[in-house]
């Protein structure tokens, strides 16, 4: 006779040999004894937790010669049947291999007969999401309103994946996750039944490797059998499986806590030679990083399952590291993981990994020492002290803003008096507005190493779009209570002084002047008119109209009227 696998052997027959779903096996059990069997049942879970067994022992046990009862006997040609797979009113179909519509009007014809030896036609549709969107319509009906006669049993892996007019139409049952004791257990009767010489801690190893699936963890251990003869231990379980083993994941972590370069890279070579799977590498060290998080945590906690039992190791490694500093490695850790599995060349990736972690943020190491610092100085003088905190830029002294130049005075002229008459212009002596306004305390090298220092932080912190604008003014001045911007342009000026801008830009500044300044913003000023020069006899003058006629004084539009030139219009800086 051929050789039948273990997880096949070993599928439940009743639903008392169902490990890890009593919730489930109690309310099929209760509603088969009250006669409330419903039409349709969709059964959802991970993989290997039971859910095609579930269905087979439900359909024993309604076409069962003694039932329907909670418990088939698994004797009479109704359950042999169906435990071999030649039952007439037992369907199981694929939904992966037949999915297409036709295969749902043929299932449609063959509904209204009755069945031939039970007292159900049962349809088990194994991954029903796998329908395409027209059988599920053309199931639609059939499962709303079937014969009195059929019961339909729909399991899927992916239950997001059913629509939600056929999720209405069933009774659903969520399969959980086997817990590694349950599996364990199965495993110990499965090792004592088929006499195999198998090790504790390699079943332990086995249950934790399946992941909550029952059937995962039988094809391991059969798996196991295969190899040479002998007590399988837990080493063979991982060459097996590819793990690299608690050993080696506490000699990295170990480099890793002395940030030894050397020692990382060398643990990373040798496991590669071995044959070891770079990914699996970065997983199990994040496993292990996860350990140490929850047992710094909780150090008494036992129902979550950690990566190796040893307590006393997991509290040594717990001591050298921080909580947060483990958070930040786990992630990394994660990062590299998933990187290594599209990468075309994942040892690169793990190296880049490791030397990161090696290579942890000066500013966690800064904070330590200063702890470290703090706690040195209580145990001398028996005193607390203050946090030592970052030194703040001294703050930059400037003068007062900078003096606009004086308009131009034109006195009224009457036309017989044009030859005598001359236009006079009074033009300050001060500094231009276009040059920065300094303070004595203070040199112009000072007021741009803060512009800079602005510029260069709204980069670091991601707000790009207000650097692009803010970058096109130049600070000309700065003192206690304000900080004047410069800009050629009238747009980047008028965005700037919105309120979103100009609030983040006064953060920025009192953050390196250390005192709150308000946000002033102006246009660049133009160079003023020349003197207008006199005009030959009977030479008649050339006249450019001003842009705004009736903003501009009677007697000054006389005076360009007669003399020619143009008015410049100019803004002037109004102080708080």
């Amino acid at each position: 006779m051929a050789y039948v696998a273990l997880y096949r052997q070993w599928r439940p027959q009743d639903f008392e040999n169902l490990v890890g779903q009593k919730h489930i096996s109690v309310t099929l059990k209760n509603a088969i004894v009250s006669g409330k069997i419903a039409h349709a049942y969709l059964f959802s879970g991970p993989r290997g937790t039971g859910k095609t067994s579930t269905a087979k022992i439900l359909a024993k046990s309604l076409n069962c010669i003694h039932g329907p009862t909670p418990e088939p006997c698994n004797v009479c040609l109704n359950c042999q049947s169906i435990n071999t797979g030649t039952s007439m009113d037992v369907f199981e179909i694929d939904a992966a291999s037949n999915r297409g519509i036709d295969e749902i009007r043929e299932l449609r014809e063959t509904v209204k007969f009755a069945p031939v030896d039970g007292r159900y036609k049962v349809y088990i549709i194994d991954e029903v999401h796998m329908l395409t969107t027209e059988a599920f319509n053309a199931l639609l009906k059939t499962l709303e309103e079937p014969p009195a006669h059929v019961v339909f049993i729909l399991a899927t892996t992916e239950a997001h994946k059913i629509p939600a007019t056929i999720h209405s139409r069933c009774q659903r049952y969520d399969f959980r996750r086997i817990d590694a004791e349950a599996i364990e257990g199965r495993l110990t009767a499965v090792v004592q039944h088929e006499g195999l010489n198998v090790a504790p801690d390699a079943l332990k190893l086995i249950a934790s490797h399946a992941d909550g699936g029952l059937r995962d963890a039988l094809s391991i251990l059969d798996q196991c059998t295969t190899m040479e003869n002998g007590i399988i231990t837990a080493e063979k379980v991982r060459q097996l499986l590819g793990l690299i083993g608690h050993e080696w994941v506490w000699s990295i972590t170990e480099a890793l806590a002395e940030r030894d370069f050397k020692a990382v890279l060398m643990a990373l070579g040798e496991l590669i030679a071995l044959g070891k799977e770079v990914r699996q590498i970065l997983l199990e060290v994040a496993l292990y990083m996860r350990s140490i998080m929850l047992f710094k945590a909780a150090p008494d906690i036992d129902s979550i399952e950690l990566y190796g039992d040893d307590r006393n190791v997991l509290a040594k490694h717990g001591e050298q590291f921080k909580h947060d500093e483990l958070i930040d490695m786990i992630k990394i850790l994660n990062e590299g993981a998933n990187d290594a599995k599209w990468a075309p060349e994942p040892r690169i990736t793990a190296e880049m990994t490791l030397l990161s972690l090696c290579r942890r943020s000066a500013q966690a190491d800064m904070a330590n020492l200063l702890e470290r610092i703090a706690i040195l100085e209580e145990k001398v003088s028996g005193q607390s002290f203050p946090r030592i905190e970052p030194p703040i830029i001294k703050q930059v002294e400037t003068v007062r803003p900078p003096t606009p130049v004086k308009p131009v005075v034109v006195q009224p002229v009457s036309p017989k008096s044009i030859e005598k008459v001359e236009v006079k212009q009074e033009i300050s002596h001060e500094q231009p507005q276009t040059e920065p306004v300094v303070s004595s305390s203070s040199s112009s090298s000072d007021v741009k190493e803060i512009w800079d220092n602005v510029l260069k932080e709204l980069v670091a912190s991601g707000k790009r779009s207000v650097h692009a604008c803010v970058s096109q003014g130049k600070l000309i001045s700065l003192d206690d209570k304000q900080a004047i911007v410069q800009f050629a342009a009238a747009f980047p000026k008028e965005r700037t002084e919105k309120e979103d801008y100009r609030i983040m830009i006064e953060k920025v500044l009192t953050q390196f002047c250390g005192k709150t300044v308000q946000l002033c913003c102006i246009l660049g000023s133009a160079a003023v008119a020349p003197k207008a020069a006199a005009l030959p006899p009977k030479e008649k003058p050339v006249t450019t109209a001003p842009p705004l006629e009736e903003e501009v004084h009677p007697a000054l539009r006389q005076a360009i009227h007669m003399f020619g030139g143009k008015v410049i219009k100019k803004e002037e800086y109004k102080g708080d």
